[in-house]
């Protein structure tokens, strides 16, 4: 027995690399889920884009107010429609009308608009109860206005419905969390399970070469990730009844090149793992860091700014971009071709990067 364990001490502690990721990752994957949801010193204020057209007591009373719960930022209207629309940076924009001020001093309800974007339903529904706390903080004041203040018209900037059904919302979340699961920790442990079987040994005999068949073998993972996240649409279409986008073309090019990222990590991690056994808590670590940091958990805005500012470097980001504008937004290919250009920039450089590592460290040729 002790001549077993020592030998399977022995064979663990050959990847000494491999080894220390095994003991660091609890404790990266720990400090970014604790600095996203702990690390700032108070909760993070959302971002509320202010149209003033107004230029009244009344919507400098309004700005105020919000101030003490939000970061109102007052700017032109399509400034804000491209925060909440284009780069869904905030989820909602309020719009103060000219003749606001004049309203509430003839003691009507002051009627403003509301811009949302119902995909970043937590959000607008935030914003909501913050434009209610405005008139409690005015009541507690005395004000003259707060009684009724406002009156709210909401506007959706992003699609036809104002609201979206939960399991909408957690679909793009958690399916890309399970295509992380089942396309990098295949591919990484696949990979090393063959030579620890010995068929790619037995595959460099062909007159394929090394990358090609590394790369043929890693289009396998990329098509299963696809077809697992069409299916896993699908099934949400006809069951649930959740938008699939204006267009087919639209749908398969957003698995195709949603997968192709998720298959690229798993190469790299192949390629940094030394041996099976670090492949799979290397692989686990991957997918926990990257679907932290990209939004696939909660929503980047609550996330500290030095999170947020790294976002766009991890391909979830994108991948979560892009499952949000087919699924909640139902934008076209067009609107959506910054994101998928991400997404093909993204992956091939994780593709070749791990095909490097991968070819330097286990090529027999």
């Amino acid at each position: 027995m002790l001549t077993v364990f020592l030998n399977d001490l022995r064979i663990l502690l050959r990847d000494r690399w491999g080894f220390a990721f095994m003991v660091l990752a609890p404790i990266v994957v720990a400090s970014l889920i604790s600095g996203a949801r702990y690390g700032a010193t108070e909760d993070p204020k959302v971002l509320i884009p202010i149209v003033d057209q107004d230029h009244g007591p009344a919507a400098a009373l309004i700005v105020e107010l919000l101030g003490a719960h939000a970061d109102p930022q007052i700017m032109s209207r399509a400034e804000a429609e491209n925060l909440v629309a284009v780069e869904n940076r905030a989820p909602a924009a309020l719009v103060l009308p000219a003749g606001f001020s004049e309203q509430r001093a003839a003691g009507w309800s002051g009627a403003v608009e509301l811009l949302t974007d119902p995909a970043n339903a937590r959000g607008v529904a935030t914003v909501r109860m913050l434009l209610l706390l405005v008139e409690k903080d005015a009541a507690a004041r005395e004000d003259p206005f707060a009684e009724e203040m406002v009156e709210m018209r909401e506007v959706n900037l992003t699609g036809d419905r104002l609201e979206r059904k939960s399991y909408e919302q957690n679909l793009p979340g958690f399916g890309l969390m399970f295509i992380l699961i089942s396309v990098v920790v295949t591919t990484a442990t696949g990979f090393h399970a063959e030579r620890t079987q010995g068929t790619m040994e037995r595959l460099l005999v062909a007159p394929a070469g090394f990358s090609r068949i590394i790369l043929a073998k890693l289009g396998v993972r990329w098509l299963l990730g696809m077809v697992q996240l069409l299916a896993l649409l699908g099934w949400g279409h006809l069951v649930f009844g959740i938008s699939l986008g204006p267009s087919t073309l639209t749908l398969f090019l957003v698995c195709l090149l949603v997968a192709m990222p998720s298959a690229g990590l798993g190469l790299l991690v192949a390629g940094i793992a030394g041996s099976r056994e670090s492949a799979l808590p290397l692989a686990l670590f991957a997918v926990i860091s990257f679907g932290a940091v990209g939004g696939l958990w909660w929503p980047l805005y609550i996330e500290p700014l030095w999170m947020q500012s790294i976002a766009p470097a991890f391909f979830t980001t994108w991948a979560m971009w892009a499952m949000t504008d087919i699924v909640l937004r139902d934008r076209d290919l067009f609107e959506m071709r910054d994101t998928l250009l991400g997404l093909v920039a993204q992956g091939t450089l994780l593709i070749t990067v791990g095909l490097l590592l991968f070819r330097a460290r286990h090529s027999r040729r």
